[in-house]
């Protein structure tokens, strides 16, 4: 058992900052939507529409972000094209568009159709920051920023906004000065729980732990299914030996939000305090979340060794070594069990 026990806490100590590259937490910059500042809404600029417009026009957008929020990203663009037919300007269809085609993995497409919201819309914020947001995801951020200040300049009420110039100067390294978009973002919603999260990793970054405790503490209460909050977290409670704390936070998040990780980072949790069935079915939990979670299936499979569980052991080498040949730990843990 000391061998599993061993590495369990190399996984859990450290500072925060450390967690970035572990199970037990994620320190990666947290993203929002593209559709912001309520383009969900098929709105137009005109206070009446004629019934032949709407239902030709804004009916098909707003029946397109329905099929978008259920995942039928395929159906939403046929839906945004009906639109587009009618109304070739039309800068919600583009918009929605572009964020279809986002979701879908073509960035090329994407852009394509956030440039044609921005040609048709150019007066409202959004078609700006989210072809900014795209440069940023494809590390194009010296082309993003002055996208950005020019939807700040169009709508500075938006907390979105705000959160998305936050990540530009989180991403240069710059935390003094994301830490201050942020926290205007907040202002202007409080409930902006990847705004909160980030702000929170400012604070990590400037040696701020208690503050960064802090923002993590506040994105969970408004937020209990926030994964990455959820594992830092949990993670500074297990440093901190408060694991009564890391489990309740484990299973509230999970009522909300059953996440393959979660589960894994439970499972060590639980390994720890010696609950090994317990443990176990965190991590079968884990897998039938995400079967390509190799990480859960490497540890139920330690799991079950420790337990002297040998043929169940080899049962689970067997599907890692499928995905990986050169998993170099489930090798060794092979050739010790010699089956």
């Amino acid at each position: 058992m000391k061998y599993f026990k061993y590495l369990i806490f190399i996984l859990m100590t450290g500072s925060l900052l450390v967690a970035q590259h572990d199970p037990m937490g994620s320190m990666s910059i947290e993203y929002g939507p593209h559709d912001i500042i309520g383009t969900g809404r098929s709105s137009t600029e005109q206070h009446f529409v004629s019934i032949e417009y709407y239902e030709q026009v804004v009916q098909p957008v707003e029946s397109a972000h329905f099929a978008a929020r259920n995942g039928d990203y395929t159906k939403a663009i046929g839906l945004f094209g009906e639109s587009l037919k009618r109304d070739s300007t039309y800068v919600f269809a583009h918009n929605g568009m572009g964020n279809a085609y986002l979701k879908l993995g073509d960035l090329a497409r994407a852009e394509y159709y956030f440039r044609k919201a921005l040609r048709f819309g150019g007066t409202y914020a959004f078609p700006y920051n989210n072809l900014a947001n795209l440069y940023m995801l494809q590390n194009k951020r010296s082309e993003a920023l002055p996208l950005l200040m020019t939807a700040l300049n169009l709508d500075p009420n938006s907390a979105y906004v705000y959160y998305n110039v936050g990540n530009y100067y989180l991403h240069e390294g710059n935390n003094v000065v994301a830490q201050s978009y942020y926290i205007k973002a907040l202002k202007l919603d409080k409930d902006l729980c990847d705004a909160r999260y980030n702000l929170a990793l400012t604070y990590g970054r400037q040696n701020r732990p208690s503050m960064a405790v802090s923002e993590y503490e506040k994105t969970v209460k408004t937020c209990p299914g926030h994964e990455k909050a959820v594992l830092n977290l949990a993670a500074h409670y297990l440093q901190n030996r408060q694991t009564d704390k890391a489990l309740i936070l484990y299973r509230q998040a999970l009522q909300v939000n059953p996440k393959s990780d979660i589960y894994l980072a439970m499972g060590h949790a639980l390994y720890n305090q010696n609950y090994y069935k317990d443990a176990i079915q965190a991590y079968r939990e884990a897998i039938a979340l995400d079967s390509t979670n190799i990480k859960a299936k490497y540890f139920l499979a330690l799991s079950y060794y420790e337990q002297d569980m040998l043929y169940s052991t080899h049962e689970i080498l067997k599907q890692i070594l499928e995905q990986d040949p050169d998993h170099d730990e489930a090798k060794e843990l092979q050739s010790k069990i010699g089956l």
